[in-house]
C-alpha cells in the first residue's frame, strides 16, 4: 500500500472539493461535520462522525450540506495499491457509502501516526505505514461489526424485555427467554445484562414486584390473588420477598398507599 497524501482536521471552504473527480486510488475519509456525497449519480447526506471509503475510479463528490454557510471538515487520505483491495475483501466494510462506527476517536489517532511516519521518511517507513493502515482497517471492521451487531441484538433482546413487562407473572425460565431471543442461554444472559444493567431473572422479579404494587394499591385484589398473578409459587415466599424488596409487607403496602 502506498500512502499518496493525507489531511487531518482539514477545512474545506464552501465550494471547495465540490467538483466531480476520478482518482486511480482509494479515498478514505472521516467527517467532523455533516456533508453530502455522490453515489451512482445520486446525492446523499452524511452525518458528523461518518466514515466514507471511495474505491478507485469511482466518481467522487464531497461537499457541504445544502444551504450551509460553511464548508465541511474531515480527515482524509489517498491510498494506492492492490494490498488495500485484498484487505477490504478480507475485512468487509461498506464502500462508496457513508457508515458510522459509533466512537470513531481511534481514526484520528491512526491518522496522526500516519502523518508522523509519512513526514519522517525514516528507514522502513513504507512498511510501517502499511502496518498502520492495516490496523486502521481492522479497527474499523471491528467497530462497524460491533455497532451493527449491537443494534440487531438490542432489538432481539428488547422483544423479550417487552414480553416480560407485559406478562411478568408468566413462568419465565432462562431457556424460555433465550428461545424467544434466538440466542443461547449464556449469550442471551450476557446481552440482557449488558443492555439493561440487570440480569434477566432479576428483571423478572423486579417486574413482578412492580405489578404487585399496582395490584395492591388498586384495592381490588387479595394478597393471595396478587401472589398468584405475579408468578410466585406461595404466598409466604411472595410476602417475604415483597417485604425484603419494598420494606413493607403486602398488607402494609396496601393499607399505607391506599390511604
Amino acid at each position: 500500500m502506498e500512502l499518496k497524501i493525507l489531511g487531518i482536521d482539514f477545512p474545506h471552504k464552501k465550494g471547495e472539493f465540490c467538483q466531480k473527480a476520478k482518482y486511480p486510488f482509494y479515498t478514505v475519509c472521516c467527517f467532523s461535520t455533516p456533508f453530502v456525497y455522490l453515489k451512482d449519480g445520486v446525492l446523499y447526506q452524511g452525518n458528523k462522525g461518518d466514515i466514507l471509503i471511495n474505491t478507485p475510479e469511482n466518481i467522487i463528490f464531497h461537499g457541504p450540506v445544502p444551504n450551509s454557510e460553511h464548508g465541511f471538515i474531515n480527515d482524509w487520505m489517498h491510498i494506492d495499491g492492490d494490498d488495500l483491495t485484498r484487505l477490504l475483501q478480507k475485512y468487509e466494510l461498506p464502500l462508496n457509502t457513508a457508515f458510522n462506527v459509533g466512537d470513531n476517536s481511534f481514526f484520528r489517532k491512526y491518522m496522526n501516526r500516519l502523518a508522523k511516519e509519512f513526514s519522517s521518511k525514516k528507514s522502513g517507513y513504507e512498511d510501517f505505514i502499511d502496518s498502520i493502515i492495516t490496523q486502521l482497517i481492522i479497527s474499523l471492521h471491528r467497530a462497524y461489526t460491533k455497532t451493527n451487531f449491537y443494534d440487531e441484538s438490542s432489538e432481539k433482546i428488547s422483544v423479550v424485555k417487552q414480553a416480560i413487562i407485559k406478562n411478568p407473572g408468566d413462568n419465565w425460565s432462562l431457556k424460555k427467554m433465550s428461545d424467544l431471543s434466538g440466542y443461547s442461554i449464556s449469550r442471551f444472559s450476557e446481552l440482557y445484562s449488558n443492555i439493561y444493567g440487570i440480569s434477566p431473572i432479576n428483571d423478572v422479579l423486579f417486574q413482578r414486584i412492580e405489578l404487585a404494587k399496582r395490584l395492591l394499591v388498586s384495592g381490588q385484589a387479595s394478597v393471595s390473588y396478587v401472589s398468584k398473578a405475579c408468578g410466585f409459587n406461595t404466598i409466604n415466599y411472595f410476602s417475604k420477598f415483597f417485604k425484603k424488596t419494598t420494606g413493607y409487607s403486602p398488607k402494609e403496602y396496601m393499607h399505607k398507599f391506599n390511604e
